[in-house]
């Protein structure tokens, strides 16, 4: 197969990211693979999609990177591969947020031509916000406040039992997220006004048992990733100094056991992941609630192949080639 990688810019992949455990995936198993940025899409005058980007070659991820980052530029028409795979981040890349939008309405079209695009980019552009969390059944999510009103903000944190936390509507990586405690009132004001510099804030009452981590399940074709009967389910617990799990915020990645919950919750949401075109998803769960789905490039297979020793990439693009 031939296989188009999407990302934010080729040049700035790290060999960490799941995108480049999936590339050598995709190599290993014998696909041709092009990797290009939201930057370089053209449409010609015959409708083709074009990319200007970098062929892969090399198996294992610090060296791929290196050859991304180096290699010659390419014209492709991605018209005529069969599989698109779109792992860019707009939330990452607030420079390049309008190439962003045009390349996914670009993908569309992509699509609508006969080429099969994971996740599906219609999907994509009504997901570059957090609020197709609030799509999902009201018992499977916090208690959830979106709002530009301070006083509205006010008035819900002072509603819930114990705490509640803030965040950006379109943030990433635990950018600028804060819990509000009991004991945090006076600084309520400010926070508030650091979080909407960002737009919408996203207030959630707060998950008991939040303060101890998460879990960021993989969900392809709407059931959990297994290999050999080990789930690609990472923990990720908080730093000493910080109640922020995320790994790109000191958290730390621990082995994970699947709970009934998780997996009834998983069952619950198929069916909807799989009306939104979401192939490809990262469930965070605290308990039996999905805190949030990232269905933007997806993390978490490296830190699970690295603590369960398995090999989750190719099953991803073994389960991406029968969508053809």
């Amino acid at each position: 197969m031939r296989i188009a990688f999407v990302v934010n810019d080729r040049r700035e992949l790290t060999s960490e990211q799941t995108t480049s455990l999936l590339v050598c995936a995709a190599l290993r198993r014998g696909h041709e693979v092009l990797v290009c940025g939201v930057d370089d899409l053209t449409i010609e005058p015959d409708g083709d999609l074009v990319a200007r980007g970098a062929g892969a070659s090399k198996l294992q991820p610090d060296a791929l990177v290196q050859e991304l980052a180096a290699a010659p530029t390419v014209n492709a028409i991605l018209d005529a591969h069969d599989l698109c795979v779109v792992r860019t981040n707009p939330s990452r890349d607030e420079l390049r947020r309008a190439q962003h939008v045009g390349a996914l309405r670009m993908l569309e079209r992509l699509h609508e031509r006969g080429v099969r695009v994971i996740n599906d980019p219609r999907g994509l552009s009504r997901a570059t916000t957090k609020l197709p969390l609030l799509d999902l059944p009201a018992d499977l999510r916090p208690k959830t406040l979106v709002t530009r009103d301070v006083a509205h903000i006010e008035r819900f944190v002072e509603s819930v039992s114990t705490r509640a936390v803030i965040k950006p509507l379109n943030g990433t990586r635990g950018r600028d997220v804060f819990v509000i405690g009991k004991d945090a009132r006076a600084n309520m004001a400010q926070i508030i006004e650091v979080v909407l510099r960002s737009g919408y804030a996203m207030v959630q009452e707060f998950v008991e048992g939040a303060e101890l981590g998460d879990v960021r399940v993989t969900i392809l074709a709407g059931k959990i990733l297994k290999v050999d009967g080990q789930a690609a389910a990472v923990a990720r617990v908080p730093g000493t100094k910080d109640f922020r799990s995320n790994l790109h915020a000191g958290g730390v990645a621990q082995a994970a056991a699947l709970t009934p919950e998780i997996e009834q919750a998983v069952t619950r949401i198929a069916p909807q992941l799989e009306q939104e075109g979401f192939f490809h998803v990262g469930a965070d769960f605290v308990g039996g609630k999905i805190l949030e789905l990232n269905v933007f490039s997806p993390g978490g297979l490296r830190p699970a192949e690295h603590l369960y020793g398995k090999d989750f990439g190719a099953p991803t693009i073994a389960a991406m080639e029968q969508l053809r």
